[in-house]
């Protein structure tokens, strides 16, 4: 079991980080080619990373309920960056997709929150930036976000 005090530092200093990531998200969103909020961009995001998939899973996923998964589902198809359609599996269910013009604004999204943490990266010793993505690949790993590489073609 690791030691009690490494875990609270670790977590402490894990706490802080993700402040820091708010604020380069909330920066990033504007980058967007249309106007989308933090929570419609982590949908878009759910979706380019694991394809369709059902408003239950999305919500389940996002930690919101159906009603509200499906109040930012349906913003987000009238502004043409989603579709919905009847599941091919499972009849009563209804999947949504990605449209190309969802793709365009979680790439443009994506491009600068990577040259804003890069910028921060670069101010990091070579020993400091290898120790931070080997931390940061594991806790990714755990965390079930998988890397863009292993996004679905979009």
């Amino acid at each position: 079991m690791p030691d009690e005090t490494d875990l609270d530092r670790a977590a402490a200093a894990l706490l802080t980080t993700s402040r820091a990531l708010i604020g380069v998200s909330l920066r990033s969103i504007a980058a967007a080619p249309v106007e989308v909020t933090l929570p419609q961009h982590r949908l878009l995001v759910r979706l380019a990373s694991r394809g369709p998939q059902t408003v239950s899973a999305l919500g389940g996923e996002l930690g919101m309920g159906q009603p509200a998964t499906t109040r930012l589902v349906d913003r987000l198809e009238r502004a043409g960056l989603v579709e919905r359609s009847r599941s091919t599996t499972d009849a009563r269910a209804v999947e949504v997709a990605l449209l190309p013009q969802g793709r365009e604004v979680v790439d443009a999204v994506t491009a600068a929150r990577r040259a804003e943490l890069a910028h921060l990266v670069d101010q990091l010793s070579p020993t400091e930036r290898r120790a931070l993505s080997r931390g940061l690949t594991a806790l990714n790993r755990v965390a079930g976000e998988p890397p863009d590489a292993e996004w679905p073609p979009g």
